[in-house]
């Protein structure tokens, strides 16, 4: 059997390792600084914290993949595209676009809940109950993490706010 040289291993790692680069070199042209109120600044984490950490995690997994995976046992050849590959690509892309529209007007939760039962509906085989039920809890869990514990703040559901004392739930 012919070595292929070239593997998806070797490929998406080198990838992900060029991608987290270019992010590190754009974080001080690309991110905006926060407003200073009264000498301080208004936002209580570094606007360039998140972007760091996902360039690092870039470059962290794409070094592991090149080293360690590349040679792996497992079946490591590019994957044949058959019609039913690119209709559920094409239909998980044409979701996302939609997720970025909906986003805006629905707010974070409710687009988030949509997007992830749309989602598991399509592509996978799974019990209808489960699958609603992870599409409420997981943006809840995402948005109350992101707001009241890394004050980073995403739309909020467009017709109320619910708070428990000074959490914002929704």
């Amino acid at each position: 059997m012919k070595k292929i040289v070239f593997t998806p291993n070797l490929i998406t790692g080198f990838i992900s390792i060029l991608i987290g680069i270019f992010i590190i070199f754009k974080i001080p042209s690309e991110i905006e600084k926060p407003v200073l109120l009264f000498g301080q600044s208004s936002s209580e984490i570094n606007p360039e914290l998140v972007p760091f950490i996902v360039s690092v995690m870039l470059i962290l997994f794409g070094s592991y993949t090149m080293i360690f995976e590349r040679n792996s046992l497992s079946n490591n050849c590019w994957p044949f595209i058959t019609k039913l590959l690119l209709k559920n690509v094409g239909f998980a892309v044409l979701c996302l676009t939609l997720y970025s529209y909906l986003f805006i007007v629905l707010g974070f939760v409710l687009a988030s809940a949509i997007l992830i039962f749309v989602l598991s509906q399509y592509l996978g085989d799974v019990n209808n109950y489960i699958s609603l039920l992870l599409s409420i809890i997981f943006p809840l869990i995402v948005f109350v993490v992101f707001v009241n514990i890394m004050h980073v703040f995403l739309p909020e559901f467009p017709f109320f706010e619910m708070r428990i004392g000074n959490y914002l739930i929704m």
